[in-house]
Parts: C-alpha cells; sequence; structure tokens
C-alpha cells in the first residue's frame, strides 16, 4: 500500500473522524511520518501482511485456525498485568491480565461464562452452596494451581473495593482441599457465573500475591494459568507481547500476540489498512465509509452492553454548589439532546437511551426518563429556576481522549447552553489520565460509559455500595439503601416478571437521584484481519479479551 493512500485517511479529530482533503505537503509529510512511529513499533512484521500461519486469515474459522503471530493495535500501553490496582493503561491493562490469569470461569467470546480452571460445578438445593472441583491444571511454570490460589484471588479482590457489588452475596469461600472449593452465599445467585469470569478474580500463586508487597514484585513477571503468557512487557513501553502457554488445559490457536501502542485513531486506522495491525477494538468513523476488501478486513460495529452517561460526583469535596441539587442534576437530564449526540458524534451506530439500562440484546431494557428522554428544554429552565438557578451556572465536564468523544461533548455543550448552563469542557488525553482525576474526588461533571455483562450488574455499577460508579460518584451509603435492596432481590430471583419490576423500581429512583444521566447505548467500531472469535477484544464487553483454544471451553 502507498503513503498516497494512507494520508487519504487522515481524518479530523473535531469532527468525529469524519474525512478531509490534505493539501499541503507539510501536512502530507507529518502525516507519513505518523504513521511511520506506529510501524516502527512492529519491529521484524511485514506491514503488507502482519499475520502469520497456516490458516490466519478473515476467512479462517475457529475449527481450523492457526495463527503464529497476530498484531492488536490499540489506544493503551501495558502498564499493569495486575487488576487490583488502579490501571494506567485503561482497557488494554485489563485485557492483556486477562489472557493471562488463571480463571474459574472464562468468558467465551458470546460474553457467556463459561468453566474454565473448574472441572465440575455443584448447587445446593437452596441455591447458596456451590462446590468447585478444579482441573488437574498447572501455572507457565509448572507450578500446581491451587483451590488456595483461588480464595487468595477473592480475597483480593474483596479488599480492592472496586465492583466488589458483585460479590457481595458471598458469605464465604474456603479451600476444603486443594482441588475443592466450597463458596457459601447470603443468598441465591443466579449471575454469580458471570461475577467470577470478571477480570478482578485473576488466579496467581497465592504465596507469591498474598500481600500487597509480593504482589507488587510478582506482577513484573507473573507466571500464567490462562492461554496466554507473558513474553515481553516493561510497563508503559509500546510493546507488549504473549506466547502460547504450553501448561494450559486447551491449544491457544494463536502462538503470539503482539500488543502495539499506537494513541491516535486515525494513525490507528491507517496502520489497519496497511496491514501492519491485524486487530483495532476502535476505529475512528471514517473506517466506517472506506470500502474495505471483505475477502481482507473485517469492520464491523459492535454494540456493548453499557451506556454512554454524564456522570456527577456527589460527595463533599464536589466543588461546584449547583450539581448537589438533585433538580439541577434532572434539568441537566431534560436539556441534553440524546438524539443529536448519539447522531453527530456516533453516526447512529448506537440507539439513544430513554432509561439507565443498555438497550441492545436486553430483555428489561425501559424508558424511565421523563418524555423518554427527549430534550425538554421549558421543563429544565423550570427546575434550574426552582433551584435558584435561573440564569444557568458554569460547570467543567472532563471527557476521556477517546475516538468519538470529543464530539459528544460538544454536542451537551451546545444543548446545556439553549438552558443557561456554560460548560468548559476538559479533555483528558491520555484517557487513562482519567483515573487520577476520579481518585483525587474533587471533580465536577463527567461523560463516561458504564459496561457491564447483565443489566442487574450494570445496575450493580451504580446503585449499590461498592458499585464501581457509587464509588468513582463518591455517593453516600444511605442514599442507596433502597436500590440495594430490591438489587439484591433482583438478582436472588429467576423469574423474569420478578426482575423486571425491580429493576423498574431501580430506574425511578435512578432519576429522582440523577446522578448518572444516561444517553445512548455503547459501541465500538471494529476492525481485524482474522477469523471472527479467534483474537478480540470481548465485545460485549471491553475489559476481557478472547483467545479461540482448541478444544474451546465447555459450553454448559
Amino acid at each position: 500500500m502507498s503513503y498516497t493512500t494512507i494520508v487519504l485517511l487522515i481524518v479530523n479529530r473535531s469532527q468525529g473522524g469524519r474525512s478531509m482533503k490534505i493539501k499541503s505537503t507539510g501536512r502530507i509529510v507529518a502525516a507519513i511520518a505518523t504513521f511511520g512511529l506506529a510501524v516502527g513499533a512492529l519491529v521484524g512484521v511485514q506491514s503488507a501482511q502482519a499475520a502469520t500461519g497456516a490458516n490466519c486469515t478473515v476467512k479462517s474459522k475457529i475449527s481450523n485456525a492457526v495463527c503464529d503471530v497476530v498484531i492488536y493495535g490499540t489506544l493503551h500501553k501495558v502498564s499493569s498485568l495486575d487488576p487490583n490496582v488502579p490501571s494506567l493503561g485503561g482497557y488494554t491493562d485489563s485485557q492483556m491480565a486477562y489472557i493471562i490469569q488463571g480463571k474459574l470461569y472464562r468468558f467465551d467470546a458470546s460474553g457467556k461464562p463459561q468453566r474454565d480452571l473448574v472441572a465440575k460445578a455443584e448447587k445446593s438445593a437452596d441455591g447458596k452452596t456451590i462446590t468447585h472441583t478444579l482441573r488437574d491444571a498447572k501455572y507457565s511454570d509448572g507450578t500446581a494451581i491451587t483451590a488456595a490460589d483461588a480464595v487468595n484471588a477473592y480475597k483480593r479482590w474483596v479488599d480492592l473495593k472496586i465492583s466488589s457489588s458483585y460479590i457481595d452475596a458471598v458469605q464465604t469461600v474456603v479451600a476444603k482441599d486443594a482441588k475443592t472449593l466450597v463458596w457459601t452465599l447470603k443468598r441465591p445467585y443466579p449471575d454469580f457465573n458471570f461475577a467470577l469470569a470478571q477480570q478482578f478474580l485473576g488466579i496467581h500463586p497465592a504465596g507469591k500475591t498474598d500481600t500487597e508487597a509480593k504482589a507488587k514484585e510478582y506482577f513484573k513477571n507473573p507466571v500464567a494459568g490462562g492461554p496466554m503468557m507473558v513474553k515481553t512487557f516493561v510497563p508503559g513501553t509500546d510493546l507488549f507481547v504473549a506466547v502460547a502457554n504450553p501448561n494450559y488445559w486447551a491449544k491457544s490457536l494463536v502462538k503470539e500476540l503482539r500488543v502495539v501502542s499506537i494513541p491516535d485513531g486515525n494513525t490507528r486506522l491507517a496502520a489497519y489498512q496497511a496491514g501492519s495491525i491485524d486487530y483495532a477494538m476502535e476505529l475512528p468513523l471514517a473506517a466506517k465509509s472506506i470500502k474495505w476488501d471483505k475477502t481482507k478486513y473485517r469492520v464491523t460495529g459492535e454494540q456493548d452492553s453499557g451506556t454512554f452517561m454524564l456522570a456527577f460526583n456527589l460527595g463533599v469535596n464536589q466543588p461546584n454548589k449547583a450539581l448537589t441539587d438533585p433538580r439541577v442534576r434532572q434539568a441537566i437530564s431534560m436539556a441534553v439532546n440524546r438524539a443529536a449526540i448519539m447522531r453527530t458524534a456516533f453516526s447512529n451506530l448506537g440507539k439513544v437511551n430513554c432509561g439507565m439500562q443498555f438497550n441492545y440484546n436486553n430483555d428489561y431494557a425501559l424508558c424511565s426518563l421523563p418524555k423518554n428522554g427527549a430534550p425538554d428544554r421549558d421543563g429544565a429552565r423550570k427546575l434550574l429556576a426552582a433551584a435558584g438557578y435561573p440564569n444557568g451556572f458554569k460547570v467543567k465536564m472532563n471527557v476521556p481522549n477517546r475516538i468519538f468523544w470529543q464530539d459528544a461533548a460538544q454536542v451537551v455543550k451546545d444543548s446545556l447552553k439553549l438552558v443557561g448552563i456554560d460548560v468548559t469542557i476538559d479533555m483528558v488525553t491520555p484517557d487513562s489520565a482519567i483515573t487520577p482525576i476520579i481518585n483525587k474526588r474533587d471533580w465536577e461533571m463527567m461523560w463516561f460509559g458504564n459496561n457491564a455483562a447483565t443489566p442487574i450488574l450494570q445496575l450493580s455499577n451504580w446503585f449499590k455500595p461498592g458499585g464501581v460508579w457509587s464509588v468513582n460518584a463518591n455517593i453516600q451509603d444511605s442514599l442507596l439503601v433502597e436500590t440495594n435492596k430490591l438489587l439484591n432481590e433482583a438478582s436472588a430471583s429467576e423469574s423474569p416478571a420478578v426482575i423486571k419490576e425491580k429493576l423498574a423500581a431501580v430506574e425511578k429512583i435512578a432519576f429522582d437521584l440523577s446522578a448518572f444521566i444516561p444517553i445512548g447505548n455503547r459501541f465500538y467500531l471494529s476492525g481485524s484481519r482474522i477469523g471472527d472469535n479467534i483474537a478480540e477484544a470481548l465485545l460485549p464487553g471491553q475489559l476481557q479479551f478472547v483467545i479461540a483454544t482448541n478444544p474451546a471451553l465447555p459450553n454448559d
């Protein structure tokens, strides 16, 4: 592929990935130089055909694929393989940690948790005692994986206090012997396997990770209980390499996965079209309009089980007095133009939300917003006046610098200006730098997303004590008493009617509180040059990564 063709792909980030013509010679040189930096990281790989193997093309199937090398071009550098420490490497850290760690249950390509290290699972009649018998499995260094390692992984997750709402149904877990785990639950939990498949329950040798000091040293070069193991890892550098774990119980169809950091979406697109990378989870909208050779490329819009949202800091360090009044937050929800955001920034590839839950492949999704989320500026102005802000106020909105998000933020700003709210947009670059902003606990409002494997878990992220977003937004547990009760009742039930009733009650409280304002369903424009489900991020999901194996995970 010529550089001329590559240059034609350069797009204007301020226009959400729309194509623009480049006339200046200097700009062409700059574009070529940027692309060259990306390609330069791919040492020893032919740019015209990055993927290698006896059968590693877009037509390859899991039944016959053989991939020697697959290259993943991603937004982030891999900074840590320990899912139990605050990440500076965004979702890429979590994805790479996932393919290395041992799992009791692992998500398959459809997002369903399947038995991995669990050979047999037994549940008591009341659903509150679960016994796991483990496989005879070894880490990549040949040492045995034990039940005690799994207990330690659980304890590390509890200590982490992130997404702890997923496991608040657990009373105790004990290692009965080296191969037997016994879980005692406070209540039935039909979605328990979805919790166990999360990246937070990563199994590693207990003796090397049972203290913070040991874990810090260990994760510089961890052994693997998953399908891949570490070959090259220097935290925060441009290249991470994992190779197949010979001691994993199933054979990986990918012998080597190279992860190269290409932060700029346009450069990532150019590298993908040039054949320098095989997979990109996030491509700009320009990729949608390109006529791809379908014998070599797959470019798809991937719907996520998640919601784009505006989030508010409800903690004592909220510096903006106006945002402490729920009427103001409700007014913002009523003023924002959801349809314009999803149309302008996301080309309508994701559906507008009329309620809190993700609306893709979700039987429990419902409309809970006033006027089904359509703009109501008169109603917003009345609420602002009642709260003492008839002329509006100023607010700072932090926005992680991800593909499409700058355009979305601009539409939010324009929407709120119509009711007198003056928004200052802070584009946080790199996007992972949002973590210290959240942890400082003095932010005002931000654009982000909330995704989870199930609607109950997604709502738990927001509205249960220990939920990742209830923690991020500094919501007092006293405000979550009723939603916590409702979500516990929903999670203990196997009746769709009961679950729907409980979630509808949660959504009513959600608008009253308006700590989070739903905008639209999350999605990604992704590209791959190899067959479906062989090596790619789990979508829906994004925080896990799929490596196909032979045999596949058991489909129980």
